[in-house]
């Protein structure tokens, strides 16, 4: 069969299976506000659910980042879906606070296993010339995801009121589904089903192509080394670039269902129903990205940089909506502002980690910016469940729209280009 066909297929599985994560992940949202009311939780508890899943997941960013540059991905990934599988089934059955917490920080580690390893992937079967299409292309998987995860969660809970278990154990069931697909027909390289490199002469240098694991893990010259690459200047600038974005991609995520609920006094079923037509916004916010990448030559600190100053506009302008109680123009710029944070987020977590394919940093680079937007996310979980207490949603969405300002002088002064000008590898990074 064709490179293409092949190609084609594996882009398919990726978006499937990074996609399919999403149903084990952002489900939380839908479910917390009836858990809170079901358990008893304060909002600051929930607030800490997410922080802590935000911020185990950041960790394992950096770990699996890491390993998705030497260890297949294939297998990683496979980990990722059969593990979040099972936290979600686990979660269907608890009502401790304690447990809750302890699952979602064991959900967070398997979650870290899908997106570097997948960029990695990626890398292997798509060319560099392609960048812009196939960022767009699988960022629409997180949006898609979003979309049915939260859809299926608004349908359960509609049909089912108050049976927030099931918004766990249908997408556990999928998942197991999901991975079994990943796992039959998933291929890591072209070299695998006797095709020739998609990238020739790029990447993972030869002493690495047999490393164990514990050799990863443990070798003291390529943690050096990999850290050594990872604190130049430029990417740290990026990093703070990722979590700002976090901040408010997740804390949109996170918190738009009680957030419709609380500023507009709405019933559960009514806040969850209009949570939905915010996914699609991401959607359109992830596919104009993608061609405003491709029609600037692949310019992504001036993309970035201009999402970002829209975004902010937008939320700053939502925070005096939210006052009005305009239900429609309430979801609306909550939508907006989704949508432009997620092409933002799409650019930084694909196409930006591409560029580094010639020195075999595309999964390094991507799991130390997932890192980076999860530290972030799980910051606005713990401060926004708190500021609750004494602020309302008003000040909420100002806080949003100022973090997205600062990403946006951020973005535009950092000159990330120079780390690929000048990066120097050094033996065993």
């Amino acid at each position: 069969m064709s490179i293409t066909y092949w190609q084609r297929k594996i882009e398919f599985l990726m978006w499937l299976a990074y996609a399919s994560l999403y149903l084990g992940r952002v489900n939380l949202a839908m479910a917390l506000p009836v858990m809170r009311s079901d358990l008893g939780w304060t909002t600051a508890q929930v607030g800490l659910v997410g922080a802590v899943f935000f911020w185990v997941y950041a960790l394992g960013q950096l770990i699996n980042g890491h390993l998705g540059d030497r260890l297949p991905s294939k297998g990683i990934v496979l980990i990722g879906l059969m593990g979040t599988a099972v936290i979600n089934l686990l979660s269907g059955f608890v009502s401790s606070f304690g447990w809750m917490v302890a699952l979602w920080a064991i959900n967070g580690y398997f979650q870290s296993m899908g997106w570097g390893p997948i960029i990695k992937m990626t890398s292997n079967w798509v060319p560099q010339s392609q960048r812009g299409r196939v960022s767009a292309f699988l960022g629409t998987s997180t949006v898609g995801g979003f979309m049915l995860s939260w859809f299926l969660a608004g349908r359960l809970l509609t049909s089912y009121p108050g049976e927030w278990r099931l918004v766990f154990w249908v997408p556990s069931a999928l998942l197991l589904a999901v991975a079994i697909v990943w796992g039959a027909f998933a291929k890591n390289r072209p070299e695998d089903v006797g095709l020739a490199p998609v990238n020739p002469g790029g990447g993972e240098p030869a002493e690495l192509k047999d490393v164990t694991l514990e050799g990863v893990v443990l070798n003291p010259s390529r943690i050096k080394g990999a850290w050594a690459f990872l604190v130049q200047p430029g990417l740290i600038l990026l990093a703070i670039v990722s979590a700002l974005q976090g901040m408010v991609k997740d804390g949109i995520n996170l918190w738009a269902p009680t957030l419709l609920m609380q500023s507009q006094n709405l019933a559960v079923s009514e806040a969850t129903t209009g949570a939905l037509w915010i996914p699609p916004f991401g959607f359109l916010g992830v596919l104009a990205a993608g061609w405003l990448n491709q029609r600037t030559g692949g310019d992504d600190r001036k993309v970035i940089g201009t999402f970002y100053t829209a975004a902010a506009i937008v939320a700053l302008a939502g925070s005096y909506i939210i006052k009005m109680q305009h239900y429609s123009l309430t979801v609306l710029t909550i939508a907006l502002c989704s949508g432009l944070i997620y092409g933002v987020n799409t650019l930084l977590m694909t196409s930006i980690p591409l560029q580094f394919q010639a020195v075999g940093k595309e999964s390094t680079v991507a799991g130390f910016l997932d890192f980076a937007a999860y530290v972030g996310a799980g910051f606005t979980g713990v401060i926004t469940g708190s500021l609750l207490e004494y602020w309302g949603w008003s000040q909420i969405m100002g806080m949003w729209g100022a973090i997205c300002a600062i990403g946006a002088v951020v973005m535009v002064a950092n000159r990330f280009e120079d780390v690929l000008a000048g990066v120097s590898v050094e033996e065993g990074l």
